[in-house]
């Protein structure tokens, strides 16, 4: 990877399935998972569900730089997190099926 300015900072794509008996449960817990993200560092956080797969879930938000995005990283996949664990009950084959990518701006 080419060394980043430190204005450049680094946009996160989370990916994962909810298990169908459990979207209110997950969809009420995303709170806390999203304050705990801001607590975290992350700026600009954004969720969405899709239109055109049912209980796909994706999370986008910016770090700092890739150090950051590796501590989120390994947070968000630990089952022994305090906030973040707690969804390996709710994802569709747990927290090893959430992907998570992080990307540099090329360009406007």
């Amino acid at each position: 990877m080419e060394d980043l300015t430190l204005n450049d900072k680094l946009t996160v794509f989370i990916e994962y399935k909810v298990n169908t008996d459990q979207v209110g449960e997950y969809e009420m817990y995303m709170k806390k998972v999203l304050d705990a993200l801001m607590k975290d560092g992350v700026s600009t956080p954004v969720w969405m569900k899709a239109i055109d797969q049912d209980f796909l879930y994706v999370e986008c938000f910016d770090v700092s730089d890739p150090q950051a995005y590796n501590s989120i990283k390994e947070k968000r996949l630990s089952t022994e997190h305090t906030v973040y664990g707690a969804l390996e009950q709710m994802i569709s084959g747990g927290l090893s099926k959430l992907h998570c990518w992080a990307f540099e701006k090329k360009g406007e």
